[in-house]
């Protein structure tokens, strides 16, 4: 009786309308790739929403139009918005259709993405969102693309169930933008901050989402490392983030689940990630809360940070302060936790 209920659902789930936002700023020969894609998927109810973010690029238009194709359409009015409202743009707008997903210009799909996430997800009934893995592609000097033969992570199992662990939220993120597909209806409370870099968007949104996340473990996706990026190349950047996300976390939890945490991701540090040491010490240092991380350090990785501030005293400083001088973004983040 299960088993045919599932198979129900999955036949219902396989006649709906699924919206597609395609972001894409100044890259035609990736936009068509991505188009391209999507024009060879299996599962062919869909519709795409081209959102151009150079009004002055009509290059974007003539790419659509050379689809012949009325599932796809530009996005009007044309406006530069940046990537990071674009993505909110894709979870803020009202729309008919049952599922949605966002496809970037750079990355692209194999050809049973969308038909094996709706058949995943039609079946977990209590999950609102899926993530695909990714296949890594890299770009090098002269345009041409090398698969790495990586995944975005590693797993055996046909699909996984991510629950909120508060160890995984602590400066890494499960979802990526052109992996996710979810069901519509309740997206409008995971818009993130429209001043947000877009280097973190995923994370903070991932604070948003209501858990578990369905994983399909097959990588559905190639996401490409591109030479030119919005991303920002600012160390100070992505380590500031990095201690919000943590001190966030340590922030909200009560002083035995701080302890436990703590050692948690010190044998994290020490065993796959060193350069994450550094970043315990800085949040350590941020916050009250946060400051049985440095309690952990032994004196071989306390040296090692005062080496870390005497290199680069002005950037460490910053870093350390992040909860006060991005206190509108911490903020977000404590009240995230809070309510999710």
């Amino acid at each position: 009786m299960e088993n045919n209920q599932k198979n129900k659902s999955t036949i219902k789930s396989l006649n709906n309308r699924v919206k597609i936002f395609v972001i894409t700023h100044r890259r035609p020969v990736l936009l068509k790739r991505a188009l391209d894609s999507l024009i060879n998927q299996s599962y062919t109810n869909w519709i795409a929403e081209v959102i151009n973010d150079d009004p002055s690029d009509h290059e974007v238009e003539s790419i659509i139009s050379g689809y012949k194709d009325n599932r796809i359409f530009l996005s009007l009015p044309c406006i530069k918005r940046g990537a990071t409202i674009n993505f909110n743009y894709a979870f803020s707008t009202k729309i008919d259709e049952s599922y949605a997903s966002i496809l970037e210009d750079d990355n692209w799909w194999e050809n049973d993405f969308l038909l094996k996430m709706i058949t995943s997800i039609s079946n977990s009934p209590n999950i609102q969102l899926a993530v695909s893995n990714e296949n890594i592609w890299i770009e090098n000097n002269n345009g041409e693309w090398i698969n790495t033969g990586d995944t975005v992570w590693n797993n055996t199992q046909d699909w996984d169930v991510f629950d909120y662990i508060l160890a995984d939220k602590c400066g890494s993120a499960k979802i990526c933008n052109s992996s996710m597909l979810w069901k519509t209806g309740s997206f409008t409370n995971w818009l993130t901050p429209e001043d947000l870099p877009v280097d973190v968007t995923e994370h903070f949104r991932e604070r948003l989402i209501p858990h578990p996340i369905l994983l399909i473990n097959e990588p559905l996706v190639n996401f490409s490392e591109t030479i030119k990026t919005v991303r920002s190349k600012n160390p100070l950047i992505w380590g500031s983030y990095q201690v919000l996300l943590i001190s966030s976390i340590f922030e909200c939890i009560e002083s035995q689940t701080r302890i436990n945490l703590a050692d948690e991701l010190w044998l994290k540090a020490r065993y796959g990630n060193k350069p994450y040491i550094t970043t315990l010490m800085h949040t350590g240092l941020s916050l009250k809360s946060a400051r049985l991380l440095i309690t952990r350090a032994n004196i071989f990785e306390i040296m090692r940070y005062m080496l870390t501030w005497i290199k680069s005293p002005l950037s460490c400083y910053k870093i350390v302060r992040s909860p006060k001088l991005l206190s509108k973004h911490f903020d977000f983040l404590l009240e995230s936790y809070k309510t999710h």
